[in-house]
């Protein structure tokens, strides 16, 4: 079940004649520019000042939504397509003073709209920019014949969500089908005139989730890497929440989220994304009903921090939810256990750590690019629980599996299980 460690096949690769490309793809900054996850967005606070997210009553009907749009005085709205139809993001036209119609801020929208009895939430809608960097390299254009060939006939053993920027599949490391076949597996969807083939794209509201931003790909290659040389039966769900520019709305996200842990056969999600302070409400609600469902395995971010005293979300929630693991990255060296300098901690809301430093990423089979950061060594804790996943299986019995395998070691004492994935 054990393999060499990475750092030792890179070095046999690199003795072999492998070329290093000088290309910028790495996750964690200089050191003296590590503000690495805030919001960015043109609201005042990190998001726009016309547009907010609402939960529906799940029983209203199109008609009494329509009557809220028009009582709130939306000028456009943007469905949760194949996800969540109680989910809805409003947006509205300002007049030339910058107010929303009927005047006032957003602030006092939102508070209204939550005293509404027809909606079960309202809130703002930040934009997060992703913490990976865009990949400087294309593998090919956006081909659903391509897609297609790489959906799996059927969908066996585990099922790993990557809810992230999306998945390059003329990628020439997929050698074997691996897609999630939406048609085979539970509740497709078939919205926008068309059908739902093997994941989709919340960005651009369609069923073709290509990665134009390059981050997803290197996750998804690092699970099927993972997996692929363990002879385990898997597929990668791929959903899309960030754009071609790494920016993700907090909509959208949610929209993803729902997306994949109501698919009743999805076991794992992998969230390589994060942001720090906000514990927005309808996602803390929409993880905490996941919890008997399926295993959250979240990235701890990058700032050197610690996450006990500035919370990072999505990861922070494992505090609260048995589901959910936090993941640390420790560095490329297997003589010396420790964390990554850029790797946040905290004993009570990171869990375990896992490879996260100088990972060699091959854009041709010859040149390959170092990727460094907490998303990795999230794409490898994935993996892991895929490895140690049996059918049948809850959340926490899979947490337990996950942590029961690590590796004990003192010089990870700022997580709370002091120890981390080796392989």
């Amino acid at each position: 079940m054990k393999k060499l460690y990475v750092i030792l096949t890179m070095a046999l690769v690199m003795m072999t004649g492998c070329e290093k490309k000088d290309i910028n793809f790495v996750e964690t900054p200089q050191k003296e520019n590590t503000d690495i996850a805030n919001f960015n967005g043109s609201g005042s606070l990190g998001y726009p000042n016309n547009q907010i997210v609402i939960q529906y009553d799940p029983l209203l009907t199109e008609a009494e939504k329509q009557l809220l749009r028009d009582q709130y005085g939306v000028a456009t709205f943007k469905k949760c397509t194949c996800a969540d139809p109680t989910l809805e993001l409003w947006v509205f036209t300002l007049d030339r003073n910058g107010n929303l119609p009927g005047g006032g801020d957003l602030e006092e929208t939102v508070a209204g709209a939550k005293e509404e009895t027809e909606l079960e939430g309202a809130e703002v809608n930040p934009t997060f920019q992703h913490m990976g960097q865009k990949l400087n390299a294309s593998f090919g254009l956006e081909d659903m014949t391509v897609a297609t060939a790489s959906v799996v006939s059927s969908n066996q053993n585990v099922t790993i969500a990557v809810l992230d920027t999306g998945v390059d599949y003329n990628y020439f490391g997929f050698e074997n089908p691996f897609l999630y076949n939406s048609q085979a597996g539970q509740n497709p969807c078939y919205d926008n005139g068309m059908a739902d083939v093997f994941g989709w794209d919340f960005v651009n509201e369609d069923n073709n989730p290509f990665d134009d931003y390059g981050h997803g790909t290197v996750i998804s290659s690092l699970i099927y890497n993972e997996l692929s040389e363990q002879n385990v039966d898997f597929q990668i769900l791929p959903v899309k929440a960030f754009n071609k520019d790494g920016r993700g709305t907090y909509f959208d996200i949610l929209c993803g989220f729902r997306y994949a842990a109501t698919k009743e056969d999805v076991d794992i999600i992998n969230m390589s994304f994060g942001w720090y302070h906000s514990d927005y409400d309808l996602l803390h609600r929409f993880v905490e009903e996941s919890e008997d469902k399926v295993m959250l395995v979240s990235s701890a971010g990058n700032k050197d921090q610690n996450n006990d005293l500035t919370p990072h979300y999505p990861s922070s929630y494992t505090v609260s939810n048995t589901n959910s693991l936090s993941i640390a990255a420790i560095t490329n060296n297997p003589f010396h256990i420790d964390l990554a300098w850029f790797s946040n901690y905290g004993v009570n809301s990171v869990d375990i750590a896992a490879l996260g430093e100088r990972i060699p990423f091959y854009i041709t089979s010859t040149e390959f690019v170092e990727v460094s950061g907490t998303s990795y060594a999230n794409a490898f804790a994935s993996a892991f629980g895929g490895l140690n996943f049996d059918p049948g299986m809850s959340p926490q019995q899979l947490k337990s599996t996950i942590i029961s395998n690590t590796v004990q070691n003192t010089s990870l004492s700022t997580i709370k299980y002091q120890s981390y994935i080796y392989y």
